[in-house]
Parts: C-alpha cells; structure tokens; sequence
C-alpha cells in the first residue's frame, strides 16, 4: 500500500490500493517519513484505486509541509481516476496554485470532468 524507496538524494513515495479514513494513520506515517526523508521528493499514486476526503486532506497537509521546508516535489505520472473523482466530489480541484507556492501549481489542478 504504501512503499517508500530512495534515500537523502532523493526519496520515492509508491501509494496504491485504498486510501481512506481506514488507513489513514498508516498514510500519515507514511508521508511524514518520506518528507522528512529527502530535499527531493518523488510521489507515485498510480496504483490507487479509491480515495477519500482523508486522502486529500493529508496530502495537502504533506504539500505545505514540503512547501515550507524548501522542498521539491514531483507527481509521478497521471493522478488516478480515483484520487481525481475525490477531488472533483470535495470541491478540491484548482485554477491555480496554492497561495505561497513559487511555482504556482498544485496537485488539484485538474482537467475539469467532461
């Protein structure tokens, strides 16, 4: 579910299979180690198949952590269907970029649904 891979240089985050509310703490202990792992920092979810307001919410909170630390931070590939639909449904999806943010992009910055 959660595979962390890489060290100081740079530190890899794998996400798959649910994340929600019933792993929640274990998808917080995650990101917490992978942020304070590296400067640099690779995040996959393309394995997740559902995903929930927790979800978002945790991975907004590990964004402006790595944001405030002068971090980087890479989204690997396409975020699922799954993580897009939650996004959609919670009204997280953005037109631009987090306040504060020098690069003026989020991860909620999606394609709107057809």
């Amino acid at each position: 579910m959660f595979e962390l891979t890489g060290g100081e240089g740079r530190a890899t985050l794998m996400v798959s299979g649910e994340v929600t509310i019933q792993n929640a703490l274990a998808f917080r202990d995650a990101l917490k180690e992978w942020v304070e792992k590296s400067d640099t920092l690779d995040l996959n979810m393309g394995g997740v198949a559902d995903a929930d307001l927790t979800c978002l919410q945790l991975l907004c909170s590990a964004h402006r952590s790595i944001m405030s630390m002068k971090k980087n931070l890479t989204v690997m590939g396409e975020l699922p269907e799954a993580i897009g639909k939650a996004a959609r449904e919670a009204g997280f999806v953005r037109e631009q970029g987090c306040r504060g943010e020098e690069s003026h992009r989020c991860i909620w910055m999606l394609r709107p649904e057809k």
